[in-house]
């Protein structure tokens, strides 16, 4: 624990070795595709809703946001930020799968907090969950759902940017 604890303060003291130990990692990958993701979400959401379904259909717009972001991360997961070879269908499955549940976990989390703290504090709850299932997400997906047989977590050797 206190070895960790001292990576951690050094990595922290130093932003060069910071940035390395991310890529290395691949985290700085998991969290640029996870951040660009939503974008497109949010994105095609709005313009579904804004200009082709109308406000009242918003949930239609959701869904194809939602279906572009999760197809769009798999995609870049995938590719690039895991680069896997193998079990892409059932990897899809199990990613899909996954987030959709994520997202039923991560929304009733949000409504638990919220109305214990008040709802305004509701984007600090919002991005406080986001950002801690991100983290666990980051882990699963590299140790279990894009980690290569006898790989021990993701593609090390191919860690380069």
């Amino acid at each position: 624990m206190i070895k960790l604890r001292n990576k951690m303060s050094s990595l922290l003291h130093h932003p060069k070795k910071l940035y390395e130990y991310l890529m290395h990692t691949r985290f700085a990958h998991f969290f640029i595709v996870g951040t660009t993701g939503v974008a497109i979400n949010l994105g095609l959401t709005a313009f579904f809703a804004e200009l082709v379904f109308g406000r009242e259909n918003y949930f239609s717009a959701y869904l194809i946001g939602l279906s572009a972001n999760l197809l769009y991360n798999f995609t870049l997961h995938t590719l690039v930020t895991f680069k896997t070879k193998g079990n892409h269908t059932l990897r899809l499955t199990a990613f899909v799968a996954y987030s959709l549940g994520l997202a039923y976990v991560q929304a009733q989390t949000v409504q638990f907090f919220v109305d214990r703290v008040g709802v305004d504090w509701y984007l600090v709850v919002i991005g406080s969950v986001i950002l801690v299932f991100s983290v666990l997400t980051f882990f699963l997906f590299k140790f279990a759902l894009f980690k290569e047989s006898g790989d021990g977590g993701g593609r090390e050797a191919d860690a380069g940017v």
